[in-house]
């Protein structure tokens, strides 16, 4: 895990970038609290190293209007997974990704980060904190918690 305090060294950036494209499930997780720097983070990050930044939260929501509350729960991966097939990258960012999250999509984090990191690699913001080996979004009593191991993946804690 790499620590930042808004200092990117992109030296320690692309080393990790490295690491989790060479990984059965090429992720790599920017781990923050809402504030903390992720975006620019992740703005920083497209520029240098010409990568694709796409806000998940705009483009799913769009394509999610139209459908009916069980549409959405059944076809949510398969359009986060067009979405970035769209971008015709091997890298892409993705960040506004708290949708996920909302509990009427049923959706299974790490099943889906999994799912869609397998065949390229995905920088992905994830508005929460690490406690040990864990990732955590919301807080305990929020329809929202989520706790998951993450010892798989490569985490930058910002």
């Amino acid at each position: 895990m790499i620590e930042s305090q808004n200092n990117f060294d992109m030296v320690e950036i692309e080393s990790a970038i490295s690491k989790a494209g060479s990984a059965y499930h090429k992720l790599l997780l920017l781990v923050g609290k809402s504030g903390a720097g992720k975006t620019p983070l992740l703005r920083h990050i497209s520029q240098k190293m010409e990568i694709p930044l796409i806000n998940l939260g705009l483009l799913l929501s769009r394509q999610l209007l139209s459908l009916t509350v069980q549409q959405r729960k059944l076809k949510v991966s398969d359009i986060i997974e067009d979405i970035l097939d769209e971008q015709d990258a091997v890298r892409i960012g993705v960040d506004n990704t708290e949708i996920i999250f909302e509990p009427s999509l049923k959706v299974n984090p790490i099943g889906l980060l999994k799912n869609i990191s397998r065949n390229r690699l995905i920088i992905w913001a994830w508005n929460g904190g690490i406690e040990g080996d864990h990732l955590t979004y919301a807080y305990r009593g929020h329809p929202e918690y989520q706790r998951v191991l993450v010892k798989e993946f490569a985490v930058i804690a910002v």
